[in-house]
C-alpha cells in the first residue's frame, strides 16, 4: 500500500503548493480504511481547506455532498472517484490543490480496496460465501457470551451434506462443490443478519441461529434447498461452554445421518 509521504511527494510535484496546505488536507482522509469514512472526509476536508461553496465527491458506492452548488463547477475525475467544487470563481491556488489531492485519493482509494479484499478473503470461504472457520467461530463465541449475559434464546445447528463424498467420487469435485455453494447460499438467503453461518469443515457448518423460532428458519431452509443435509440443533444455555454444544449439535447431527443410512438400506 502507498506510504503518506510518497503520496505527497506526488502531489508536490505537480506544482509549487504549500506542503502545510497540502497536508492538512490529506491527513483528514488519509488514515482510513473505511470507503464510506473516507468519502465523507475526502469530501469535508476541500470544503473546509478550498475556498468553494460546495462538494459532490463519489464512488460507485456512496456519494457525500456538502454545501450548495451556487458557483463555478469544477470537476477533477480519476479511475474511481468523482469530486465537483463548485468555486467562487476559478483560481490557480485551489485548482492545483484539489489537483494533488485528487490524485492522492485516488491512490488511497486503492489502498482501500486491497484492504476490503484482504479483509474479504480473512473472513469469508472463497466457495460458498460464508464466514471461515477461524473468522466465523471468533463470532459464533462472541455471539454465544452475548446470549448468556442478556438470557436471551438462540440457537446453534450442525450441518452436514449428504453423499458429499459419494457425488465427488462419481461426478467429480465440481459437481461436490456446487451442492456446496447451493447449500450455504440457501442459508445465506434465509438467515437473518443476526445469524452467523460458517464453514465449519469440508462439507460441514455451523449456524448461530439468533431467534426464538428456529424450527421456521430449518423448514424454509429444507423447502428451498436442492442439496440434500443432516443436521442437528440444540438451544444455547447458561450452563454450556462452545465446546460441549458443538459437541452435542454434532452428535445430533450424526444420529439423524446414521438414521437416513439405516433407512437406505432397508429399502
Amino acid at each position: 500500500m502507498e506510504k503518506l509521504e510518497e503520496l505527497l511527494l506526488i502531489g508536490n510535484q505537480k506544482g509549487d503548493l504549500e506542503a502545510s496546505n497540502l497536508t492538512l488536507c490529506v491527513v483528514d482522509f488519509i488514515n482510513t480504511l473505511d470507503e464510506w469514512e473516507f468519502v465523507d472526509k475526502l469530501a469535508r476536508a476541500l470544503y473546509v481547506h478550498t475556498t468553494s461553496h460546495g462538494v459532490r465527491v463519489m464512488t460507485k458506492n456512496y456519494i457525500k455532498i456538502i454545501g450548495s452548488s451556487s458557483g463555478m463547477p469544477v470537476t477533477f475525475s480519476s479511475e474511481n472517484i468523482k469530486m465537483v467544487i463548485h468555486l467562487p470563481e476559478l483560481n490557480k491556488s485551489d485548482v492545483k490543490l484539489i489537483n494533488a489531492v485528487s490524485i492522492i485519493a485516488e491512490l488511497h482509494y486503492r489502498n482501500i480496496q486491497k484492504h476490503s479484499e484482504i479483509l474479504h478473503f480473512a473472513l469469508y470461504d472463497a466457495l460458498t460465501g460464508a464466514y471461515t472457520r477461524s473468522a466465523g467461530m471468533k463470532l459464533i463465541e462472541s455471539a454465544f457470551e452475548g446470549v448468556k449475559r442478556t438470557g436471551r434464546k438462540a440457537f446453534i445447528a450442525f450441518f452436514d451434506i449428504d453423499n458429499l463424498k459419494k457425488v465427488n467420487d462419481t461426478y467429480g469435485h465440481l459437481k461436490g462443490d456446487e451442492m456446496l455453494v447451493k447449500f450455504a447460499q440457501t442459508c445465506l438467503n434465509n438467515i437473518r443478519k443476526s445469524d452467523i453461518l460458517v464453514r465449519y469443515g469440508g462439507d460441514e457448518f455451523i449456524l448461530f441461529i439468533d431467534s426464538d423460532n428456529p424450527r421456521a428458519l430449518m423448514d424454509r431452509i429444507k423447502k428451498s434447498c436442492e442439496v440434500q443435509f443432516s443436521y442437528g440443533i440444540v438451544q444455547i444455555k447458561n450452563e454450556d461452554s462452545i465446546s460441549e454444544l458443538i459437541n452435542s449439535v454434532d452428535k445430533l447431527m450424526y444420529h439423524m445421518k446414521s438414521k437416513k443410512k439405516r433407512k437406505q438400506e432397508c429399502n
